[in-house]
């Protein structure tokens, strides 16, 4: 698992604040932010969030977000709406808001390694 990603507030780096496990993700994720579409690299991910590396310009702080991105082995998709967690300029957290709970039971599978 990397370290970094779900800490601090919006703009700034504080003490840990996750919750839960999460593991590396390495891939490609859509980003949609009033109305622009963004590509992002995965850093971590777990069933509240997922962490990214955005290369350019910040994410602003309160602003909803949905991100689409595909788990190893799921030909399909997911795509799921959230908010910004934090974001430092060139990496960002993203928390997900009202996850079906089949998505969350498939998310928690991938993290905890048993898909």
């Amino acid at each position: 698992m990397r370290s970094g990603g779900f800490v601090g507030s919006v703009g700034s780096v504080g003490s840990e604040r996750r919750k839960g496990p999460r593991t590396s993700f390495d891939g490609w994720v859509e980003v949609h932010v009033d109305g622009v579409r963004r590509l992002a690299s995965g850093r971590d991910l777990s069933p509240g969030g997922i962490g990214l590396d955005l290369g350019a310009e910040p994410l602003d702080g309160a602003t909803p977000v949905t991100c689409e991105f595909a788990l190893p082995g799921i030909s399909l998709p997911l795509e799921l709406e959230g908010a910004i967690a934090w974001s430092d300029g060139s990496r960002a957290g993203i928390r997900f808001d009202g996850v079906d709970p089949g998505l969350a039971e498939l998310l928690e599978n991938h993290v905890a390694g048993r898909l």
